[in-house]
């Protein structure tokens, strides 16, 4: 099948936000499977940057360009590059990808889907969209139901895909890297780690956990890892410090093998806001790590209390710090979570099982417009 995947954001090379990330695996992955993957995003591409693996060609147009003579520029360039690789099916990526995916359907007939990363807080006209896109893929369950009841969807329109996870680099991941990581940082040997794995922000959970850690009795031997980067790293390197916490927090910033920092792990914290869905969260799970997260979004999804992890109520640094006292001090817990974790995240959030799922759709879409009739086509 002749697939253009569609992303409508600036393209930094699959290396900012899980959106890139996903797009990246899916392009590779299914290029193994045969397909033949045409990938097309906004912005200008740099000499020095590689083209996706498995992609035949690329493309940048201007998607995010202010200027409708640009609008209007890249609709014209996208219907030819549709019209000259004889692109089967449109996979977007971002509701501005949608828009333009709907367009050229409009036009040429070619199916689209359109992929929901994250709920689209700042869409003019929210209820009139279920009457623009037709198939969309929700990353998790709780956006689908954003879906529905703010955006006019009907719950046929979307199907719920979880992104998946490769557990090959994790599997990979060895003890030895794992305790050269944690002595790189000064962690003692009876110290549990809690890492945080996320773009340093207020949505993130970070000043909450933080604050939680101000309840906890000071001898208790764990560390936290602060792992990522954002526009808010100083102002909370500041509250540490003036919280007296300084010698309990370790400020990584960005940490390209992931896999070894999930091995040299005890805990995998998450305590969003909000959250679209959790990859770091099925990450540790792979790793066979015990999971605290709050209750956010799609989390509940992935992590049953009790069962594969610890769960708080969103905002709860008391809840929080509770979750923390109680993995600390009880290894046989961490454990018993970590094992279970490992088995669900290996049932439910592979990567081939988001491939596979993805490609049904592909192809009961496709045959849906041909059924029907090109183009005309409506669940």
């Amino acid at each position: 099948m002749k697939i253009l995947i569609l992303f409508s954001h600036s393209w930094r090379g699959g290396r900012s936000g899980g959106a890139e990330t996903h797009a990246q695996k899916l392009m590779k992955e299914l290029s193994l499977r045969g397909h033949e993957i045409y990938f097309v995003a906004s912005g200008e591409q740099s000499e020095d940057e590689p083209r996706p693996p498995g992609v035949v060609a690329e493309y940048r147009l201007p998607f995010q360009s202010l200027n409708p003579w640009d609008k209007i520029t890249a609709y014209r360039q996208l219907r030819k590059i549709v019209e000259r690789h004889g692109i089967e099916i449109i996979h977007a990526h971002h509701r501005t990808g949608g828009y333009f995916a709907e367009s050229i359907r409009r036009r040429t007939g070619v199916p689209y889907v359109l992929t929901v990363h994250d709920i689209w807080h700042r869409a003019p006209a929210k209820g009139l969209h279920g009457s623009i896109f037709r198939h969309l893929i929700a990353v998790s369950g709780f956006i689908k139901k954003g879906l529905v009841e703010r955006f006019g969807m009907k719950p046929e329109q979307v199907r719920v895909i979880h992104n998946g996870v490769d557990p090959k680099p994790f599997e990979r991941a060895s003890d030895e890297q794992a305790g050269l990581f944690r002595k790189e940082f000064g962690i003692r040997e009876n110290e549990v780690v809690f890492s945080l794995v996320a773009r340093i922000t207020e949505s993130k959970g970070h000043y909450d956990v933080v604050e939680a850690l101000r309840g906890l009795p000071q001898d208790l031997p764990y560390r936290l890892l602060i792992v990522g980067e954002g526009k808010d790293r100083r102002k909370l390197e500041r509250l540490v410090a003036g919280y007296g916490v300084s010698g309990k927090v370790v400020f990584c910033g960005f940490q390209g093998e992931i896999p070894v920092l999930m091995r040299a792990s005890d805990v995998i914290l998450l305590p969003s806001h909000r959250e679209p869905f959790g990859q770091s969260i099925v990450e540790g799970m792979l790793s066979g790590r015990a999971v605290l997260a709050s209750d956010a979004g799609g989390i509940p999804e992935i992590v049953s209390h009790g069962v594969d992890g610890w769960l708080f109520a969103v905002k709860d640094t008391a809840a929080l710090a509770k979750g923390m006292e109680a993995l600390t001090r009880d290894e046989g817990l961490r454990q018993r979570l970590g094992e279970q974790a490992y088995r669900t995240a290996h049932e439910r959030f592979l990567l081939t099982r988001m491939i596979d799922d993805t490609e049904a759709y592909y192809k009961w879409i496709v045959g849906l417009g041909r059924a029907q009739g090109a183009g005309t086509a409506v669940e």
